[in-house]
């Protein structure tokens, strides 16, 4: 939010928010804050500290790949703090696509991701670099993508890369950023 060029108002929708922290925060700066996420327990909480701390945000329990809860071009930033790497296969057009649609025009959808090759021992053990995927059980559970190709993902649903930065987490997997305009 610091960032010059980060809109000082407006409207943010988090993906995958958890138990709401960061929409939260964009709560606490005046920002009409919502956010989705597929757990009922994670909205619950996050409903519970809007309330707790007399804040108005919207929290939604739903899918991220379908954001029909919200109309074409409601929001002017789109935050995926970490939701992204866990959607796998063609549902990450979806997501993407959807993210697109609820933006207006010149809108933000910042993205960070775990990118890369995973160095943490236990995922390391579970990854299938053919499909760039954590597979537990048989079943992938999260996505590894390579830098450019999480990049052609974002450009491919319509997005304009204003910038992209890679940070290293000693042992863990690194985390792609990045600012992407509609």
């Amino acid at each position: 939010m610091a960032d010059p060029g980060f809109p000082k108002t407006g409207s943010v929708l988090e993906l995958g928010s958890g138990a709401g922290d960061v929409a939260l925060l964009f709560a606490e700066r005046g920002y009409r804050a919502h956010g989705i996420e597929i757990s009922p327990t994670a909205v619950e909480w996050a409903c519970e500290k809007a309330e707790g701390r007399k804040l108005k945000a919207e929290f939604v329990v739903g899918d991220v790949t379908d954001l029909g809860h919200w109309d074409d071009e409601t929001f002017n930033v789109v935050i995926d703090g970490h939701c992204l790497h866990c959607i796998i296969g063609e549902d990450r057009g979806k997501v993407l696509s959807e993210t697109h649609r609820v933006l207006k025009p010149g809108g933000l959808f910042y993205v960070n991701t775990m990118c890369g090759e995973p160095e943490e021992p236990e995922v390391a053990k579970a990854f299938d670099p053919e499909s760039r995927c954590m597979v537990v059980g048989g079943v992938a559970r999260r996505y590894f993508g390579r830098v450019e190709d999480i990049l052609s993902e974002i450009k491919a649903s319509g997005f304009r890369i204003e910038r992209q930065e890679v940070r290293s987490n000693q042992g863990m997997q690194d985390d792609l950023f990045v600012w992407a305009v509609k």
